[in-house]
């Protein structure tokens, strides 16, 4: 639909297969719904063959796509990407990321038709392994809390506040490596859920666009898992896939849908996130006194 802007998150798991052994079924789902923007994480082989994949994407989706910046200090150089829709978006920098991540998001920053403000797109996937690393990150991503931004993607981690899905009992999770990975170490010594890098988000002024989906918008349906439903050992279903918005994103907010179903758990171990978004109210957003009063009231 022309009036609304549509928004794509999704970690495609090893993305897709070196040889597209699942990426194809992947497009498929993600053609359906017609993305003007893609942030896509686990972009794992899209630079091989002279970014074969990434341009495999750009033809099938009709879109621009950027990588984040080489990692080679990774244990594996992973990438994350995002893409947009060329005769929506114009961009004005690709941005290239190192220190603190232990993946590089992919940073780009696009101007909607004719709109003066900016608009950050960051496609983000936090470490999987280390609780300190990823509030980190998360920190690194609170730097753009002044600013109209969408920063979306796996933050292998939990939301602070309660909801229908209950924390995993770590005292049952037989996966041991996964608990602590998933947990840090309080005062006490005891583990907890890390929570941690949403809170830093939400502290900073970003809004969890799901929760606010659920909260304002009357579609409780936001909060479901996004990852873990076929993951017993480590816990069982979350929702660790998040977009945050800043700068007045939430108030042109039309939907989030969590899409899972045959199609995305063969083409992934984690859900497709779909926001959608109000044209006219995104072009407000996008302008200079409504951005400030926003970006204000956030921070406040």
């Amino acid at each position: 639909m022309t009036d609304l802007v549509t928004a794509a998150v999704w970690n495609i798991d090893g993305d897709g297969g070196r040889n597209g052994e699942r990426r194809h079924l992947a497009l498929d789902v993600l053609t359906e719904y017609e993305p003007d923007i893609f942030l896509q994480q686990e972009a794992k082989f899209s630079r091989e063959r002279g970014s074969e994949l990434l341009h495999a994407t750009e033809k099938r989706l009709s879109l621009r796509g950027f990588l984040s910046a080489r990692n080679p200090y990774a244990d594996a150089d992973i990438a994350t990407a995002v893409y947009l829709r060329p005769t929506m978006f114009d961009v004005v920098e690709a941005r290239p990321r190192a220190k603190p991540w232990w993946l590089h998001p992919c940073h780009v920053v696009a101007r909607l038709g004719t709109c003066p403000v900016p608009l950050n797109l960051i496609s983000l996937h936090m470490c999987c392994f280390d609780a300190n690393q990823r509030l980190t990150e998360a920190c690194w991503t609170a730097m753009h809390a002044g600013a109209v931004t969408l920063a979306a993607g796996d933050t292998n981690s939990y939301p602070r506040n309660p909801e229908r899905l209950a924390l995993p009992d770590w005292a049952a999770v037989t996966d041991r490596a996964h608990m602590v990975h998933r947990t840090y170490l309080d005062a006490d010594g005891h583990r907890r859920s890390d929570t941690r890098p949403d809170a830093a988000l939400t502290d900073a002024g970003y809004l969890d666009l799901a929760r606010y989906s659920a909260d304002h918008l009357g579609q409780p349906e936001a909060l479901n898992a996004t990852a873990g439903q076929c993951k017993p050992d480590q816990g069982g279903p979350q929702r660790i896939d998040r977009a945050y918005g800043t700068g007045g994103l939430a108030s042109a907010l039309h939907s989030v849908e969590v899409v899972d179903n045959d199609d995305t758990r063969e083409a992934s171990d984690h859900s497709l996130l779909i926001l959608r978004f109000y044209r006219v109210r995104l072009e407000r957003v996008l302008t200079l006194p409504l951005a400030a009063a926003h970006t204000a009231e956030a921070l406040r």
